[in-house]
């Protein structure tokens, strides 16, 4: 969908876009937009996409900034490990070891 941010609160996180589709108001929250962009302003023309929740009311998420076209995104992993991954690695090289060792035990005892 396309649609022009007409109302917005920045106090309370919320707004409202007028979707060019059907020309109905479509609420859209502050996690809707790409993290760590600049805070949405009134006028505004958002590309997003309609979700409806379970109490049948629809919302807008995904949000597109006609100007800038990043999409919102869940959070990206680090592509370098970090302690933790570096900690399982260690603990799996153990564990593949102490298996060797016992197979290997197993496999020369009289």
């Amino acid at each position: 969908m396309h649609g022009k941010l007409i109302k917005w609160k920045d106090d309370r996180g919320f707004g409202f876009i007028l979707c060019e589709h059907n020309q109905q108001e479509v609420f859209v929250h502050i996690s809707a937009f790409p993290s760590g962009s600049p805070r949405p302003k009134v006028g505004e023309m958002l590309d997003f996409e309609i979700e409806t929740t379970k109490d049948g009311k629809t919302r807008a998420i995904n949000i597109i900034r006609a100007d800038s076209k990043t999409k919102a995104s869940p959070m990206k992993l680090s592509k370098t490990p970090g302690k933790t991954t570096k900690s399982i690695s260690i603990i799996i090289a153990l564990i593949v070891v102490v298996l060797i060792a016992v197979s290997v035990s197993q496999t020369f005892s009289f």
